[in-house]
């Protein structure tokens, strides 16, 4: 169960995968100075890519669609 009651969470695939410093990629905020914000965001470039074949475990069932996993029809 999560931290939610009553709300399930399923880990359908955990990647292992080594990332240098040339993956990442700054990602800069939209917020005004002075208007809250955030603090520095980094995301990884091409991470279809560079996770593809990183999965040590993966739930069989489990497919993507419209970006998210959903359990498959078959």
């Amino acid at each position: 169960m999560s931290i939610k009651p009553g709300c399930p969470v399923v880990i359908w695939r955990v990647d292992v995968v080594f990332l240098t410093a040339d993956d990442w990629k700054y990602e800069g905020s939209g917020a005004a100075e002075g208007k809250g914000g955030r603090t520095h965001t980094f995301g990884v470039s091409n991470p279809a890519k560079k996770l593809a074949g990183a999965a040590a475990y993966e739930l069989e069932g489990v497919v993507i669609k419209n970006g998210k996993p959903i359990l498959s029809e078959d």
